[in-house]
């Protein structure tokens, strides 16, 4: 809704994905009992190094950090109602951010998060927005129809990335000379104005650092580079050390204004679904303000080569039409240059039509469409949308909780009385419930975690309610995921090292050895000494937070006791530590350390 209003903020840039991939595969991971695959008799050792081996089956990145950054980022321009200018002072001014990259479910690819700490727009001291986080960014309506040119993993998808900050969590302009920055400020003092979302599309996924593997012109020299690329990394893991590979991605954004009603993760726009089978287009959003049109095509237009040239389909007209499906009213049309990638580039897929007032009138209460000027259909929209207040939602075993979705009238919230049908999804879809929508719009209905595992869910609005019987499609539906961490049965095991590393931290140790470069998880000495902060990074109360462990969030309520009760407990070997200890010095004391075991030395190694 609110970024497509002014004034906002555009931005365009790159960021780098760093996450630990082993976790994507059932033969590896058990996303039910939230464990390493470990077969009868196997060392985390050699886990391991069936991971490393696995590279050249897909797992691209099992040395990662889960963490994603900006990069090459910055403002690109500002719209204050009079059309994007980039002579405003904040143009330009560098766009930081650092996230987490956490999957709700692991083997799927619907259910992406960053959690984080702030988003900073500008530096200290000049033109500056700083976003302490409310919630995390959560991904909504991958199109894996963006990029056949980029064939390699998922770079051929696109994914829109959502949420908003609160004013009342810290959200700070400092606008100085900006106009643009003055606009935003000025309109956060209405009380109708909750704080500030920020919307980004990424796309163009480069991996191994290498945008021809993705080349799909020539298959069988595209698998040979591949394979030499894998091998490449195999060597280096193999060789020890820390050895990340992220990918990269390219960006564009938007930061606007969040209203009361609007929603926190993904667009409540109003939503022009993609139309299957009719191009390679995505879904897009529109508002309407008085006599303009906006038009959110930032997940919509694909691009035809590795040089990001978008799919020319010609003029695109925006038209209006009844339930039938017949014309009201042609509202604007599109020329290639409204849409193709210097406009991309410049107004982060954002088009702007000014609408005749009839014609705008006529739009309010019609269904809005995408058509070529050959007829080809390529969005239409859905006029109710249930939307999820929580998209991905995370519960221990026996527990219960309430998830709510807010419905939505072309992106206004309804009333009572609205029907919505709740299916759970897994490869097919069963109906479980049909609710109608309170005072206030939403429907609610509680999640029962009675074991290990990850249900979908999905929201269908409407008398006539259709469920997709396919599953979760995440250009047309919207959905939810919920993941029941399970019971291990640990409530009473005796808290001794034994048993911690190997019902707990063993997990942790075999699947993300980057934790090698700042703490060992097979260490008794060094897991207690860090005991007090360990406790507080894996406190359920700073869930959200960026340096919150495991980052994956898979820890069972189970498990972190039994990890409690040892950190908690007299020191392991206390007596072998403080020999091994004095030995070391002694060893030492016959050189002054380099500057690289002094390092290693603060990184615990």
């Amino acid at each position: 809704m609110s970024v497509l209003e002014t004034p906002h903020i555009l931005f365009r840039g790159k960021v780098a994905w760093d996450p630990i991939t082993t976790n994507n595969y059932s033969t590896m991971y058990d996303e039910a009992a939230a464990s390493w695959g470990q077969i009868p008799a196997e060392t985390a050792q050699a886990f391991r190094d069936e991971a490393i081996t696995a590279v050249e089956n897909g797992n691209w990145n099992p040395g990662g950090t889960h963490r994603s950054t900006f990069f090459d980022t910055q403002i690109s321009g500002v719209d204050t109602g009079g059309g994007v200018v980039t002579d405003d002072p904040f143009v330009s001014a560098p766009v930081g951010f650092q996230g987490m990259l956490v999957d709700c479910e692991p083997y799927g690819a619907f259910s992406s998060q960053l959690f984080f700490d702030a988003l900073s727009l500008g530096i200290a001291g000049g033109c500056r927005i700083y976003a302490p986080r409310t919630t995390r960014f959560t991904a909504r309506y991958i199109n894996f129809r963006r990029n056949g040119a980029n064939r390699m993993i998922a770079g051929v998808a696109s994914v829109i990335w959502q949420t908003a900050f609160a004013k009342a969590d810290g959200l700070q302009i400092d606008a100085f000379d900006s106009p643009a920055l003055q606009a935003l400020n000025t309109a956060l003092e209405d009380p109708g104005v909750l704080g500030l979302t920020v919307r980004w599309n990424s796309y163009f996924t480069v991996y191994y650092d290498d945008p021809a593997l993705g080349d799909a012109s020539d298959p069988a020299k595209q698998k040979r580079r591949q394979a030499a690329r894998a091998a490449e990394l195999q060597a280096k893991l193999l060789g020890g050390g820390f050895q990340p590979n992220p990918a990269r991605s390219e960006i564009v954004g938007v930061v606007g204004l969040w209203r009361t009603g609007e929603p926190i993760r993904e667009p409540g726009d109003r939503a022009l679904l993609s139309s299957e089978g009719a191009t390679a287009f995505g879904t897009a959003f529109a508002r309407i303000d008085g006599d303009t049109l906006t038009l959110d095509l930032g997940n919509s237009v694909s691009e035809v080569d590795q040089a990001l040239t978008k799919q020319n389909l010609g003029q695109i007209d925006v038209v209006a039409r009844d339930a039938s499906g017949t014309d009201l009213a042609v509202l604007g049309s599109l020329a290639y240059a409204d849409y193709d990638k210097a406009a991309y580039d410049r107004a982060s897929g954002l088009v702007t039509l000014k609408l005749d007032p009839s014609a705008a009138a006529i739009a309010a209460d019609a269904d809005l469409c995408l058509r070529q000027s050959n007829g080809t259909v390529l969005a239409t929209e859905s006029a109710l949308r249930a939307i999820p207040l929580t998209p991905n939602l995370y519960l221990d075993q026996g527990d219960t909780k309430t998830a709510v979705a807010q419905v939505y009238a072309r992106g206004v919230p309804v009333g009572a009385g609205v029907p919505v049908t709740i299916a759970a999804s897994a490869s097919s879809v069963t109906v479980t419930s049909v609710a109608s929508t309170d005072a206030n719009g939403q429907v609610a209905f509680d999640v029962i975690g009675s074991q290990g595992q990850v249900n979908g869910f999905v929201f269908v609005p409407g008398a006539d309610a259709v469920v997709p019987v396919s599953g979760i499609d995440p250009q047309v539906t919207t959905y939810m995921y919920a993941r029941t961490l399970p019971d291990n049965g640990l409530e009473q095991v005796p808290a001794t090292w034994a048993n911690v590393y190997n019902a707990v931290l063993i997990n942790w140790y075999a699947m993300a050895p980057c934790m090698d470069n700042w703490l060992r998880l097979d260490d008794p000495a060094q897991v207690h000494a860090y005991g007090p902060l360990l406790k507080t990074l894996t406190d359920p109360a700073n869930f959200e937070a960026f340096r919150f462990m495991p980052v994956v969030r898979d820890m069972t309520a189970d498990s972190r006791g039994l990890l409690y009760r040892f950190l908690d407990g007299p020191a392991p070997g206390a007596a072998k530590v403080a020999e091994r200890m004095t030995v070391t010095l002694v060893e030492e004391s016959a050189h002054e350390p380099t500057n690289a075991e002094l390092s290693r030395a603060m990184r615990g190694n």
